[in-house]
């Protein structure tokens, strides 16, 4: 059962967090990946309410693509946070390494196109829904 937009917002006061993405910005940046980008890139997402991020191990790229739809990430509400990865790796035999498609820059100049707030590392950037600090996120495509 999902939980209501009253708990999340208890949650939310109780830890300190404010919004940082609304729904626009959320069903933006979802259309974007579906429409834009040739394959979605896969994610590791964080509710407000649960203590783990699901995947659960999200800490090399993987071989399956995210799935960006509503059924995936509605009610957007509940999204503390989501980590993208923007790139998948496509097996080419057990003998021969596995070849690293990015979209990395597309992703990123989507996140410019709607003024996206993120956060980057070298190999992950993170949508935060709600947060106590935005001192070190960066605006729109910024890496």
């Amino acid at each position: 059962m999902l939980p209501s937009k009253r708990q999340i917002d208890t949650e939310v006061a109780r830890r300190g967090m404010v919004s940082i993405m609304n729904d626009t910005k959320w069903h933006e940046l979802q259309s974007a990946v579906q429409n834009d980008l040739p394959f979605s890139p896969p994610y590791q997402i964080k509710a407000v309410l649960n203590h783990r991020p699901e995947p659960k191990h999200f800490d090399s790229d993987v071989e399956y693509f995210g799935d960006w739809s509503d059924e995936c990430l509605t009610p957007f509400y509940v999204i503390e946070w989501i980590r993208i990865r923007p790139r998948f790796l496509r097996g080419r035999g057990r003998l021969v390494a596995p070849e690293v498609h990015s979209v990395d820059s597309e992703f990123l100049a989507i996140l410019h196109r709607f003024d996206i707030p993120h956060r980057c590392d070298e190999v992950s950037i993170w949508v935060f829904g709600y947060a106590s600090s935005t001192g070190d996120f960066k605006r729109g495509g910024e890496r």
